[in-house]
């Protein structure tokens, strides 16, 4: 896939899925602008791709405006966005979680997606041309995990309903936009809530419940963003795909 041309925003581009996507689409020749609240991080990715970093915590919509309007000025009229950005925090049980907790994941991965969400669309209509954006979603969007996130969960739910809401009511404008819902992927969000010590029993696991027998990489998400935001993905809006192995299709049951 070609992106000669064309600029891209990319959120939580500093690390995992983001800055997988980063580098394919620099390597596909786009000029890509990476955006995390990790500035150092997100330098030292845009280095070695080819990219721009800028930093801005994603929930904060005064600090989203001022890094999008740096790459307004810097990098030009946006034709692709990767709405990424995202944390995951365990709490068990549920009447146990703080709702300092639950607030925070909400902030950043749904307040989040609306405000780059928004912004894009804004752009895509004072621009009067098509675009296209990916949000992050997850599996457990749609199928829960027992012991999972409560936070995480609703936030990845309700990022694939706005998802399809956004889309069918910009298409007729040709603005397109879709969802990638990840499963167990060899990131630091993965591993995030993990001890170190309960990583080789979590990992042979993983690779149990998997029908594909391992974790995903990046790059294969990497591969499944690129696709939705090209133009070989013309008549896909309002989508979920997902990356996740087979899993979603893996009954529990055996006969």
């Amino acid at each position: 896939m070609d992106f000669a041309g064309r600029a891209i925003v990319i959120t939580g581009g500093a690390s995992g899925m983001g800055a997988a996507a980063a580098e394919l689409l620099c390597a596909g020749n786009a000029r890509v602008a990476i955006v995390d609240w990790d500035l150092d991080l997100a330098h030292e990715v845009a280095r070695r791709v080819g990219a721009r970093a800028y930093g801005a915590d994603i929930g904060d919509e005064a600090e989203v405006r001022r890094a999008l309007e740096a790459i307004d000025r810097e990098v030009g009229p946006i034709d692709g966005w990767f709405s990424n950005a995202g944390i995951l925090r365990m709490e068990q049980p549920l009447h146990d979680e703080r709702v300092e907790t639950w607030d925070e994941v909400i902030r950043v991965n749904l307040r989040g997606t609306f405000l780059i969400v928004r912004e894009a669309i804004r752009r895509f209509v004072a621009q009067r041309r098509p675009g296209a954006i990916v949000c992050t979603s997850s599996c457990v969007a749609r199928q829960a995990i027992a012991g999972g996130s409560y936070a995480y969960t609703a936030s990845k739910g309700a990022i694939e309903a706005f998802v399809r809401q956004v889309a069918v009511d910009y298409a007729a404008q040709g603005i397109r936009v879709n969802a990638i819902a990840p499963g167990a992927i060899e990131t630091p969000l993965m591993w995030g809530n993990t001890p170190p010590a309960a990583m080789a029993e979590m990992r042979m696991a993983i690779d149990r419940e998997v029908p594909q027998g391992r974790i995903g990489q990046p790059g294969e998400v990497a591969h499944a963003v690129a696709w939705l935001l090209s133009d070989e993905a013309t008549y896909v809006t309002g989508s979920s795909i997902v990356v996740d192995g087979g899993v979603g299709a893996k009954s529990v049951l055996t006969a």
